[in-house]
């Protein structure tokens, strides 16, 4: 069975129908994601210290810039519904009802009802009939209900400062990171750019972004592979413009990072505006 990639844009965010045939490595994403495994090979995530192992009744929540990965225990395919969830949305709906909607553990419980939803939703986006209306508004009952059920009882997490607040030095790295995305450059040497010890750039990833340089760096990358790919950009193109040495490498850690290949990405893309990996605006960096 070929692997299989859909997307749906709506106000909630992406969601997205991923057949997976293998595993995916550390990554981060600046959306908060909700990943619900429908069938097929088991799979587990590593969330920092924590365990989720996938099954009917638990998902995976993270929130944004949370480091994570997914790995398979078997072979075969394994069948995920996952949402990209939009930060405003989450503030909008946050300011509509009084409520932090973070994921205070990555462990996230899947009720009867909330299955019978995701179904629902899956039903809805592979059948070309149903109207957009339709998708979004069964969308945003399912993630809240997630969200409630994932907060209830818990503890606030810490929370991920972004944007104007980051270290100026952490800023200058992601300009950095940026600006020589197509360059073959290590981590220690965009440390010494912007005066950093190895030890100290670490730390202010840890403490800032919740992630490590390298885990960011590849955000980075992907992120300008997704947006060159969306546009319409040949494969081979983008992946010496990046720097691989081949364009099945770039295939390669593509999809290690997302979970499809970069053929079936463009097939899929909606628009010139795909999900953003590392999340930070440009005019903060």
């Amino acid at each position: 069975m070929p692997e299989a990639y859909a997307l749906h844009e709506g106000a909630f965010g992406t969601a997205i129908v991923l057949e997976s045939r293998a595993n995916l490595v550390s990554h981060a994403h600046s959306e908060t994601q909700l990943a619900l495994w429908l069938g097929g090979t088991r799979a587990i995530a590593n969330v920092g210290a924590h365990v989720v192992r996938y099954s009917e009744n638990v998902a995976l929540g993270v929130n944004e810039f949370q480091a994570h990965d997914m790995v398979m225990e078997g072979s075969g395919t394994s069948l995920f519904l996952v949402f990209m969830i939009s930060k405003d949305w989450l503030d909008e709906l946050g300011a509509a009802t009084g409520r932090n909607f973070r994921f205070p553990s990555p462990n996230v419980p899947i009720t009867s009802a909330m299955r019978r939803s995701c179904w629902r939703v899956l039903d809805l986006i592979i059948s070309a009939s149903n109207s957009r209306s339709a998708i979004d508004d069964e969308v945003e009952r399912l993630l809240e209900a997630a969200i409630a059920a994932s907060t209830a009882g818990g503890a606030e997490p810490h929370s991920v400062a972004v944007g104007v607040t980051l270290d100026y030095r952490l800023r200058a790295a992601i300009a950095h990171m940026r600006e020589h995305v197509s360059e073959v450059i290590t981590i220690d040497e965009i440390a010494a750019k912007v005066g950093l010890s190895r030890g100290h750039f670490f730390a202010l990833f840890r403490d800032q972004l919740d992630t490590t340089p390298q885990v960011f760096w590849s955000g980075v990358r992907v992120e300008e592979a997704m947006r060159r790919v969306a546009e319409g950009s040949a494969l081979t193109d983008v992946a010496l413009d990046l720097g691989f040495s081949a364009p099945g490498n770039f295939s390669r850690f593509f999809k290690e990072h997302t979970g499809v290949s970069p053929s079936i990405f463009k097939r899929a893309a909606r628009g010139p505006s795909p999900v953003t990996v590392t999340g930070i605006s440009r005019e903060h960096a």
